[in-house]
């Protein structure tokens, strides 16, 4: 495969600075809705997805120290959309979880991302949708 050139790289760059925004605009509306702020959002996204995870799981995944992911949970249970629950194998390890509330949080913050994704597409033919998603899909499944 040959280099991108420097005016492709700019154009992706500008792309993909306008879809970032509509993420972040997408996330923040739903953070906000829940009085969440974007890291709560994320730590309690990540809970969702991995029920009675620890919190290093947490603050290793989102790349923040343990004291930060620490007060992050606090907030979020709080607010009861995290519980705790102490392992009787390890006393001292707690394994965290979504409350149901919590849950429809998530749902909230995933249907955002939905309506900004759909958003996206809607300005494209069926044929180029597809392609888009499965050129999105190469992209993010290359590791390098």
């Amino acid at each position: 495969m040959t280099e991108p050139t420097a005016e492709q790289v700019e154009q992706l760059t500008r792309a993909f600075e306008r879809f970032t925004r509509r993420f972040k605009v997408a996330e923040a509306a739903a953070a906000a809705d829940n009085a969440l702020n974007v890291l709560d959002a994320e730590t309690l996204v990540f809970i969702g997805d991995h029920p009675g995870c620890g919190v290093s799981d947490v603050a290793r995944f989102l790349n923040v120290a343990l004291t930060t992911m620490s007060s992050a949970v606090d907030r979020l249970v709080k607010k009861t959309l995290v519980e705790r629950q102490r392992l009787e194998a390890n006393r001292r390890a707690v394994a965290l979880t979504a409350t149901p509330a919590g849950l429809q949080v998530i749902e909230t913050h995933a249907a955002g991302y939905r309506n900004a994704c759909r958003m996206m597409l809607r300005s494209l033919d069926p044929q180029e949708r597809n392609e888009l998603i499965r050129l999105s899909e190469k992209i993010a499944d290359n590791e390098t």
